[in-house]
């Protein structure tokens, strides 16, 4: 035993310098690709900036579609002025308070600063910002329209709130353990600019996709430390802290849909090839139903171009003689608490009761959000152009993990459906998820 563990211990010794050597290796590209430009943060002092009607307007719509009152809000709390938590794997973050509060707030930030933390995460009081604050999409909006949404969160009414400690376990409690993230995983990024060789929607619709609306955020498959690699663009996953899954967006994965229903299904959480529920509803009711329709149509444009990536399949954890067990236990469920709504051959009806046949958002992909619906139910969001919607009642009062997980399992594998079988086990796992 002895000489075995003298070897590992020489094994780990020696793997020291190639740690070293890595570590300088990434602060050199991290510097060499502008890494240091967030450290400079520019000097304080509130701007003077001319609160013209037109200005502020502009700044409501972008702070509208960036979803900003709905991260810097608590439930039932005052507008930006933050708090609100978010779970991550290594604890909760709260939001900041966006008020023009000086002691508190935004109150003695320049423009500068206000531009600074927006595009780079960086500001004089916190430092380093997580990435749950997506400062990488935000590093694409253009000077005017950063300085817009300066001149809209100073009509605010200031309020005194002061920041809420994050809890989070360490090394994610220190925030230097961010220039670390840094290094690894973000670069820096140049305002936004169009490309020659696009439409004019496509551009538009890519600025507002990639930049204020910061889509990726959930549609992104995560990497290592919850990093978004460029190669998972859109590829869709989990979302952290929400216990929903966030369907693949691009050309395969919205082929069913057409432009302008796309943008329908943008402003309003309803189309004829499925509805908005969960974290998708609270967007589409918080931000994209003031989507104007060019830039609900712009973002359709851009959405339905972007390349395909490399599926990660849920094939499940049942399969054989079990799988087909469930999926017949399944079909009678089916018929029994669904077919009156969605239909016998899965294909609902109107607006008001979804699709099951053919829709990849429900066959592929972690099985939670149909899970989720099943258990507990759900509604689209209330909009002009969805006024009354109809809702989805829960079942988790009648029936058992195994009846849960055989109508699962069947309305994944019937009509041409490809997904994987679901097993009862998870499902008592998934019955403890956060509801929110």
């Amino acid at each position: 035993m002895r000489p075995l563990l003298t070897r590992l211990r020489w094994a780990a010794l020696a793997l020291v310098p190639l740690a070293i050597l890595l570590a300088v290796a990434a602060a050199f590209l991290f510097m060499r690709q502008g890494g240091l430009e967030p450290l400079r943060v520019p000097d304080g002092g509130a701007t003077a900036i001319a609160a013209e009607p037109a200005l502020v307007e502009r700044g409501a719509y972008l702070a509208r579609l960036g979803n900003c009152l709905t991260c810097h809000t608590t439930r039932g709390g005052t507008p930006y002025a933050g708090g609100r938590g978010f779970a991550t794997p290594w604890g909760t973050l709260y939001s900041s308070n966006l008020t023009p509060d000086a002691a508190t707030g935004l109150g003695d930030w320049s423009l500068d600063q206000f531009r600074h933390a927006m595009r780079h995460g960086v500001t004089e009081e916190a430092g380093f910002l997580y990435p749950a604050f997506p400062f990488a999409n935000f590093a694409l909006l253009t000077d005017p329209d950063l300085e817009a949404l300066y001149a809209f969160l100073r009509t605010q009414a200031p309020v005194r709130a002061p920041q809420r400690p994050d809890t989070l376990a360490f090394p994610a409690g220190s925030r230097g353990a961010i220039l670390a993230w840094r290094m690894l995983f973000h670069r820096p990024r140049a305002p936004f600019e169009p490309r020659p060789d696009r439409s004019a929607a496509w551009n538009r619709g890519r600025y507002l996709v990639d930049g204020v609306g910061h889509c990726d955020m959930c549609h992104g498959e995560r990497g290592a430390f919850g990093s978004l690699p460029a190669d998972r663009y859109m590829a869709g996953g989990r979302i952290p802290g929400e216990g929903w899954y966030a369907p693949p967006l691009g050309r395969q994965a919205l082929a069913r849909y057409g432009v302008d229903e796309l943008a329908q299904f943008l402003r309003t959480g309803v189309s004829p090839h499925g509805a908005a529920y969960g974290p998708m509803a609270e967007v589409v009711y918080s931000s994209l139903r003031a989507l104007t329709p060019e830039d609900a149509q712009a973002m359709a444009v851009y959405l339905k171009d972007i390349p395909d990536r490399p599926r990660t399949a849920y094939a499940g954890i049942v399969g054989g003689t079990r799988a087909g067990e469930l999926a017949a236990d399944g079909r009678r469920l089916y018929a029994r608490h669904c077919a009156e709504c969605h239909g016998a051959d899965g294909r609902g009806r109107g607006l008001d009761y979804p699709p099951l046949a053919g829709n990849p958002s429900l066959a592929e992909g972690h099985p939670v959000n149909t899970v989720r619906m099943v258990l507990y139910g759900g509604v689209p969001p209330v909009t002009a152009g969805n006024p009354r919607p109809y809702s989805m009642p829960p079942f988790a009062h009648q029936l058992s993990d195994a009846e849960v997980a055989a109508v699962v399992t069947y309305v994944r594998q019937a009509w041409g459906n490809r997904g994987g079988a679901v097993s009862p086990d998870q499902i008592e796992d998934l019955r403890g998820l956060p509801l929110q």
